[in-house]
């Protein structure tokens, strides 16, 4: 909703916002002191001060926690965590609050890589962003004013091209773009985001809401983790900045003779970015999303999900509130026949696409085992045939397991594994498959900010990762490995001269170091990851086999996070 800004400029909103912090800055010695001022009538005795409490991140530690624990534990009833976001996993208060400040920190030394860093865009340099805010909560609704101010050094890199198809007039994003992206699979996702540093204050994990039964609904900005990956969530994760939604949802799961279901249902608006195209009338798309979840009542620690998400072209804000029903919109506007790469033109958009995703999630506490999985498409099939002939036309998939030893010197070994493919399904040679998270029709693709919603390896691409920690009661310690194939869809479609297409595939080759320490002050956590990129964005002159002429890259990538006020 707020565009980026860079060095020497500001929007409106921004400026509005900003003010508002000042406000709420303001206002909170006053809630502070106004319930201190309560417990004190109450109790005929001085109460404590106020003690800041931390706002749990759909990502965060506390969460890592949780979910290892129930490795051993199980599932309690609605502990499910296939949906999640900062307002449901934040336990419900009483009265005002203070947020405790949370701070992320990423240093990159050669390239952007940014992965599920929400309002923050992580490229070359160092990148910050802090999390303020305060909560206002009673029996009948709940504020979460949580808004996010983000710094980033935006470095310069290069970027040569070897090879690179032109980019259509309008579409050249000051030169930011990733050529490649256009035509056969537009989406708006810049190289990088202008030429200087990029300062943004926006409102974060930001929710109001109201209690009515078991039904909760309202306004928010926070980011939504659905489905049961721990790296990737296909259909909705944080990568991106959060967008402003309407949302209705169960409080608790209901119960029926299944087990208990929760559900949610949202609709709201995502933005362009400055580094797309120059058309002022299509910087708003709609979103609508839902989904449901069933933890089994004959096995607590068997969960079940499905969920789909909407989004299309709009007229502007007016049209957000409106497009609660897409959920429901046919959208399979695939074509028969192959694609034809730079031919499918891009110039006369407008309608929707959609993302259909099914999700389970398996606990074996007894064996400290977890298994889970989430199999999505994003074309429709057109019939009951059509889906029996060809199940995986268009589709994408995550598997994972985790496994947690016996206990060892008071601690234990932690073994987890992720594979996600979302790469094109081997029936683009019957029909036109498109590829994740780009449209031919929403031209923007399935993007806030320049920012995929989903899955943050991205368009057309793949990834496999291996993690092994040693946990105790208030640290853990580990290693990882992670492989990353990025657009791999644009490299068989492109068209590559044959003496260099089989050597210039973009692959991420990613060991690292992670870790993370919980005490009285808080917690803190740390990722070291030494990444060798090589022949990134296809650039390989020399050849194949290569005689020389080929760019590798190696980034080093430091991240840190320290949220106080969060003793275990």
């Amino acid at each position: 909703m707020v565009a980026v800004c860079t060095r020497g400029s500001l929007t409106i909103l921004d400026v509005v916002l900003k003010r508002l912090a000042l406000t709420v800055l303001a206002v909170i010695p006053w809630v502070v002191g106004a319930q201190v001022k309560e417990r004190a009538q109450s109790d005929s005795v001085l109460a404590p001060p106020l003690r800041a409490s931390p706002l749990t991140l759909v990502n965060a530690e506390s969460v890592d926690q949780l979910r290892s624990e129930q490795l051993l534990s199980g599932i309690p009833v609605g502990g499910s965590l296939l949906l999640r976001s900062a307002s449901s996993l934040t336990p419900a208060g009483h009265g005002g609050s203070v947020i405790a400040p949370q701070f992320l920190f990423v240093n990159n030394t050669a390239l952007p890589f940014s992965q599920n860093n929400g309002s923050l865009w992580a490229g070359r340099g160092t990148s910050m962003r802090l999390l303020v805010g305060f909560k206002l909560e009673s029996a009948r609704a709940r504020l979460i004013f949580a808004p996010e101010l983000s710094s980033a050094a935006n470095d310069v890199w290069k970027f040569p091209v070897f090879y690179a198809p032109p980019v259509p007039a309008g579409y050249g994003g000051n030169g930011l773009v990733l050529p490649y992206y256009f035509y056969t699979f537009p989406i708006d996702q810049p190289l990088r985001f202008g030429f200087n540093s990029v300062n943004r204050l926006d409102l974060g994990q930001t929710t109001a809401m109201l209690f009515l039964s078991n039904v909760q609904l309202g306004f928010s900005n926070e980011s939504e983790w659905w489905g049961p990956g721990i790296r990737n969530a296909i259909v909705l994760s944080n990568n991106a900045p959060g967008f402003p939604h309407l949302f209705v949802r169960t409080a608790r799961p209901i119960d029926t003779r299944l087990g208990g279901v929760e559900m949610r249902w949202l609709v709201g608006g995502l933005t362009e970015s400055p580094y797309f195209d120059t058309v002022s009338t299509n910087n708003v798309r709609s979103l609508a999303a839902f989904s449901a979840t069933l933890q089994t009542k004959w096995n607590p620690n068997l969960s079940f999900g499905v969920a789909r998400s909407v989004y299309g072209t709009a007229n502007g804000w007016g049209d957000i509130p409106w497009r609660w029903f897409d959920i429901f919109a046919r959208t399979n506007v695939g074509k028969k026949g192959p694609l034809v790469p730079h031919r499918d033109s891009i110039l006369t958009p407008g309608g929707k696409d959609q993302i259909l995703s099914l999700f389970s999630r398996w606990v074996f506490p007894t064996d400290g085992v977890e298994v889970y999985v989430e199999w999505a498409r994003r074309l429709l099939a057109a019939n009951l045939r059509d889906f029996l002939i060809a199940p995986n036309h268009t589709q994408g998939y995550t598997l994972g397991a985790q496994w947690r030893a016996p206990q060892w010197r008071s601690g234990t070994f932690r073994v987890q594994t992720e594979v996600t493919q979302l790469e094109q399904s081997a029936t683009f040679r019957d029909e036109a498959v498109g590829s994740w998270y780009t449209s031919r029709r929403v031209v923007q693709g399935y993007t806030n900010r320049g920012e995929v919603i989903g899955a943050s390896i991205g368009p057309g691409a793949s990834s496999q990762w291996l993690a092994v920690d040693y946990l105790k009661s208030s640290w853990r310690a580990g290693i990882f490995a992670e492989r990353i194939r990025s657009n791999e869809d644009v490299h068989s479609t492109f068209g590559f001269p044959i003496y260099v297409g089989y050597c210039n595939h973009d692959v991420s080759l990613i060991p690292g170091l992670r870790g993370a320490k919980t005490s009285r002050v808080g917690t803190v956590a740390a990722e070291l990851s030494l990444q060798n990129r090589l022949t990134p964005f296809f650039q390989n002159g020399g050849g194949c086999p290569n005689v020389g002429d080929r760019l590798d890259v190696r980034n080093n990538t430091l991240s840190i996070t320290f949220t106080p006020f969060t003793q275990k």
